[in-house]
Order: C-alpha cells, then structure tokens, then sequence
C-alpha cells in the first residue's frame, strides 16, 4: 500500500476475533500494516475483546464510559424526560473527558488522520471533534443505521435527535466517507459533500468455492443452510411454518435445513427436518456448509426494525456467495437484501411472512434445473467481483489513502493479492450486538 500516512482509528469493537465488526478491522489494519495505525477504542466495561495474533505490535488503547447506552426504562410516563435530563447533564462532560483522554494518548503519535467507525454513541460525538482538535482529516464508516443503534441502545428520542445532528455533524466534517450498502451511499449523499464508497468485507476468492458438484441437482434431497445469530424471528417462524404446510417437501424432493447457531427456535409443528449442529468455532463453519443446496438468509420484517432493514447488509451473504451457491432472501422489499438481489441475480426473493410466496421463491429456485445452475453461476461470480480480498483491499487503499488519487480497478482486476485468508465472517463468536 502506497504512502505513509498515520492513522488513528477510533472506534467501539478494536482489531480482533471476538465478533464480525472485529475481524473487519483486523483484516483492514493487516492490509494497511500495524505500524501505521494507532486504535483507540471507546466501549463500555462489559466488552470484551479477543486480540488477534497476527496483529502484534498493533498499538490499542482502550477507554471505558458507560455512556455508550442510554437508561431510559420503562415506568412512568416521565421515565423518558429523565433519561434525556440526564443525557444532558452528562453526556458532553463525558465526550470532553474521551476527547482529551484520546489526545492524551495519541500526543506522540504523528497521526495524519482520523478513521472513526461510527458504531455507537459516543463514536458519533467524539471522532469529530478530535479530527478538529487534531487539525487532520477526518474518514468515516457506517456500518448499520444509527437510528437502529440508538434504540437498541435505550436511549430515549429526544437524546436520540440530538446524537442524530452529531451523526450528520460528522458526515459533514468527514474528508471521506464508507457505508456498507448502495441505500446508505444514496441517502446520506443528501448530508455530505464528501465522496461515498461502499465498503464491505471480502473473502479470498478459493475460499470455500464449490466445484466439483456446481449447479448440480442432489439425488435425494435439498439441504438448506443458515449459519449465525437469528434476529429476523419473525421471518424465520414463517419458513418454518411454510415448510410444515408442505410435509417438508419441496421441488419433488425432501427438504433439511442445516443450522448452526448458538441460540435459535426450532419450533415446528410437524415432522421436521432439521440438523441443529449449535455453535461452531468460524474455521469450521464454511467445510460444514459445502455440501448445501442453498442458503436461507432472514431479515427483519417488525416496524421497529425497518431501518436496520433498509440500510444494514448482512455480512453473512459473503459466506453463503463463497461456497458458490445461491439464496433465498427472505426480507421486506424495501430491504438493501432486496435491491442487492435486483442487481445479482444470486437467488430468490420472498418478501412476505405468508406461506405461499415462501413456497413460491423455493419452487422458483429448486424445482428448475437451468435456473438452479444459472443462480449458482452468479453466486460463484458475485462473491469474485463483490466480495473478494482484493476488491475490499481496493477499496480500504481508496479510503484511507484519498489524497492519493486512485481509479477503483474493475473486479477482473481485483485478485487476490494476501497470503494470509481474509477470514470467515459467520460468527466468530455468536454474542454479536448487531446483525451485521
């Protein structure tokens, strides 16, 4: 990577293994080099990191705060106005001691510039202010909607607006900005004058690819995967009971879902066919899905999730695409699963919780043999033009290096260039905070 530009990364998840946000940044400072990024993370006292080896020599300084959640509970109808009485009386003085700790920390560090990751609250309030306190630019990546965050934070609306213009405040001020899917990088166009790129994981391109068995129909039944926390219960119950409505039979043959998750609902009210395998460490995660048909992959359809929904990407379709085999995206329409799907025709959409059009995306998919192919073809294909190391590492150089003017090579371009694997996404640990 050309230059030697200093970074400073500030974020809530440091360079690890513990969750996906994590091992992005791992895979990111590998690519940039230790020695030229200095992390400060900012979590509250019940994170826990899991430093990564191959990151030695990488300089982390962490900082505890509380102020990472709100404490709006629920009660009285005052409940809310307290909460946002003490955001205001505590939240500032609290972004002013981080901000100055930061500084203090990274007085001797000859940083050129600011990276924040604006995944929580105070992320959000402090890589701005310490780009300006610093007198260097400033780099942002969003990876879900801080709306979302917010909430699930419990920090009442009112504190939440406020946190909000901070957010805008510090699209405005950033030199760059990175987002994780093509709905974020047209709406937050309207905040920003600065350049927006898409941002998103990428796998080796020989990681995991089927071969010898490509586009091929089984002889004997579909195996149906899902890897990773389940947040999109409502989605899920409804494949359950579409599949139940059906004997568990689909395209002629019988159908088994394969699933590996720390914690999930199995309920079903017939004669299921489910391998549950639990929890498996992520080394493990792609072999143990080579031999799937097909991937189910769930989003949200509740009212209270709809901007997760419409902004987040589900870092677990890089797996699914990977192993060379198409989806069925079970998600809103207005999802950014939905619009990726129009793009890449990887699989199949069904964007309703009743049965029948669940039925449908299956016999779509399953019940044509050349349409089967056809979609694991532009699985293998999109997981190498999208989601490959060299595409990520693209455009990591594009975004840490913007004063160095560089043209995004096209995907033919973008191979492999790492000897050391980008690494598996699906749950390096299954305690994520956020679905990403």
């Amino acid at each position: 990577m050309a230059g030697t530009t200093k970074t400073l990364l500030l974020t809530e998840t440091p360079p690890g293994s513990a969750n996906v946000g994590e091992i992005i940044l791992r895979d990111l400072v590998r690519h940039v080099g230790v020695s030229r990024v200095h992390c400060v993370a900012i979590a509250g006292p019940k994170y826990r990191w899991v430093p990564d080896p191959s990151l030695a020599g990488l300089a982390v300084d962490r900082l505890e705060s509380t102020r990472t959640h709100g404490r709006h509970g629920q009660g009285s109808k005052w409940s809310a106005p307290s909460a946002h009485l003490r955001f205001r009386l505590g939240f500032g003085r609290e972004v002013r001691r981080l901000v100055a700790a930061v500084l203090e920390r990274t007085r001797t560090a000859g940083v050129d510039q600011v990276f924040a990751v604006l995944n929580n609250a105070l992320m959000l309030a402090v890589g701005h202010r310490v780009a300006k306190a610093l007198g260097v630019p400033l780099v942002t990546l969003v990876w879900d909607p801080p709306e979302y965050f917010l909430q699930q934070a419990r920090f009442d609306r009112w504190s939440r607006a406020v946190l909000l213009q901070d957010f805008r405040a510090s699209l405005v001020a950033s030199r760059r900005v990175a987002v994780v899917s093509e709905t974020m990088q047209q709406d937050y166009a309207a905040w920003t004058q600065a350049p927006i790129q898409i941002l998103r994981h990428g796998l080796p391109t020989d990681a995991g690819l089927a071969t010898a068995t490509l586009g091929e129909p089984p002889r004997d039944e579909w195996v149906v995967g899902f890897a990773g926390s389940m947040y999109s219960n409502d989605a899920w119950r409804a494949f359950l009971k579409a599949l139940d409505s059906v004997g568990w039979q689909v395209a002629g043959r019988p159908l088994r879902l394969k699933v590996l998750s720390g914690r999930i609902d199995l309920a079903s009210h017939a004669r299921a066919r489910i391998d549950y395998l639990g929890f498996r460490p992520p080394e493990e995660v792609q072999r143990i899905l080579s031999d799937c048909h097909l991937f189910y992959m769930p989003q949200p359809f509740v009212p209270h999730l709809r901007e997760l929904c419409r902004y987040s990407f589900p870092t677990k379709l890089t797996n699914y695409l990977a192993l060379g085999r198409p989806v069925l995206a079970h998600a809103p329409a207005e999802s950014s699963l939905s619009a990726f799907l129009a793009r890449h025709l990887v699989g199949e959409l069904a964007s309703s919780l009743e049965s029948t059009p669940i039925l449908a995306a299956l016999d779509r998919l399953l019940g044509d043999e050349s349409a089967y192919a056809e979609a694991c073809r532009q699985a293998t294909t999109t997981a190498r033009a999208e989601f490959s190391a060299g595409v990520f590492h693209a455009a990591t150089e594009q975004l840490l290096d913007a004063d160095v003017p560089r043209e995004m090579p096209s995907a033919a371009a973008c191979e492999e260039k790492s000897e050391s694997p980008a690494g598996v996404l699906i749950e390096a640990h299954d305690h994520e905070e956020h679905p990403r």
